[in-house]
């Protein structure tokens, strides 16, 4: 139980921080990734607009309306060095895609015969909207960023090298993973070496509760035992009565609370369990022969459904205290001379265990609440049936420690509700 929760905290408090850098550095690199793009598209409007050169007047911004509004706006400054920083060429179309004239004088890479193709395909693929829209289109091709105009006579299709920054982003990105990796390295131990202290007070109270509760349990037994044995005395020599019958009953009920106590205890300390393959059919076969003539006595119907020998690795102590609390509890909270459904069976790998009863409807929002201890959805009708709320609470701990699902739900069957508990394994 310390054991888990403390990897749970360590997971929680892991996940969050993981959480936080991938905001963090995700939205610094898509920043960059988005400036990268609109650096060249200022660089592109203005060689477009200036026929391929820029402008002499250096130092301005080229932002448009569009991008002064932006947050993380980038402004394109020009200097002195930004013809010789930047690499672009542009090629003119006409209006039926034909090649008027290129401008590589920018760019060594490209050649004429490339810039003309990469031209053409674009003009093939935007063809359609070209013939109908006048704005600009703006995209990424390979590695170059591009913009298609429309002028006049056709087209201009420019062109910018968005390849070195297109490597410097890619390095950042790298560089903003190890940095995470070796960040979360780091978290994780300080967390993993002050976990115990940070959650020692918590342990420290979880401790005493539990060793409150072995010791309460033990203390109780002896008193009860002898009670238990003073009524029998009181019943040998004035005979039974109401008193007597009133005394036994609340002593049977106290007694059947320790040990459900005594044994969530022990699931949530140091109880290991002995795995080994067990019978589940022949134990679940032989809880339900014991508990038939309770539910025979209170004129209630018991049938059972259970597939012969399926085999499971499991607890046989646990499995055979599982079937019983569960049994137990569709008995007790089933309606006068209702019907009681034990059902075993494999489907697939899964095994299934279900009790049903026919009782009344449970509120759907309180049907995960059934399994925490000491929580009783309706006090009256467990008044009137003994309950405290523990049973429940030490199948969940039994299922849960197989590494299995237990749940609840109301279900209809000729016009009654049936209550099923659902266990899988």
């Amino acid at each position: 139980m310390i054991r888990k929760m403390k990897w749970k905290f360590i997971a929680t408090v892991m996940i969050g921080v993981a959480g936080l850098l991938l905001l963090i550095l995700g939205s610094i690199n898509h920043i960059q990734y988005m400036q990268m793009k609109e650096r060249y598209d200022q660089l592109l409007d203005l060689v477009i607009e200036n026929g391929g050169e820029f402008s002499k007047e250096f130092g301005d911004s080229s932002s448009s309306d569009e991008t002064q509004h932006r947050i993380f706006r980038y402004d394109l400054k020009i200097t002195k060095e930004t013809p010789y920083e930047n690499r672009y060429f542009l090629v003119f179309l006409d209006s039926q895609g034909n090649v008027q004239s290129t401008n590589t004088n920018h760019i060594s890479s490209v050649g004429e015969e490339e810039a003309t193709e990469l031209a053409k395909n674009l003009f093939e693929t935007y063809k359609s909207y070209l013939t109908e829209n006048k704005d600009s289109i703006r995209g990424t091709y390979q590695k170059f960023r591009y913009q298609i105009s429309a002028q006049d006579s056709g087209y201009v299709f420019g062109f910018a090298d968005m390849y070195q920054q297109i490597q410097n982003n890619q390095y950042t990105a790298k560089l903003s993973l190890g940095i995470a990796t070796t960040v979360l390295v780091i978290i994780f131990l300080i967390v993993f070496f002050a976990a115990r202290r940070v959650l020692e007070p918590l342990i420290l109270n979880m401790e005493k509760q539990k060793q409150f509760i072995t010791d309460a349990g033990h203390e109780l037994k002896t008193p009860l035992a002898v009670i238990s044995a003073d009524v029998d005395v009181i019943e040998l020599t004035d005979g039974e009565n109401e008193w007597t019958k009133s005394i036994r009953k609340q002593t049977a009920q106290m007694s059947e609370l320790i040990k459900h106590l005594l044994y969530l205890s022990r699931m949530e300390e140091t109880f290991e369990m002995v795995m080994q393959e067990v019978n589940l059919s022949r134990i679940t076969e032989e809880v339900a022969d014991r508990i038939l003539p309770i539910a025979v006595s209170q004129n209630k119907k018991f049938t059972k459904e259970i597939e012969p020998d399926i085999l499971y690795m499991a607890d046989a102590s646990a499995m055979e205290h599982l079937v019983s609390v569960l049994l137990e509890n569709a008995v007790k909270y089933c309606t006068e001379e209702g019907e009681i459904e034990l059902l075993l069976y494999k489907k697939g790998k899964t095994i299934h265990l279900e009790f049903r009863n026919s009782g009344e409807e449970i509120e759907e929002r309180t049907m995960e609440r059934l399994f925490d201890r000491f929580y009783r959805p309706d006090s009256d009708r467990n008044k009137s049936t003994g309950g405290y709320g523990i049973g429940l609470s030490v199948a969940k701990a039994i299922v849960t420690a197989h590494k299995g699902k237990i749940t609840a739900r109301n279900e209809k069957n000729k016009d009654q509700t049936v209550v099923a508990f659902c266990v899988e394994l």
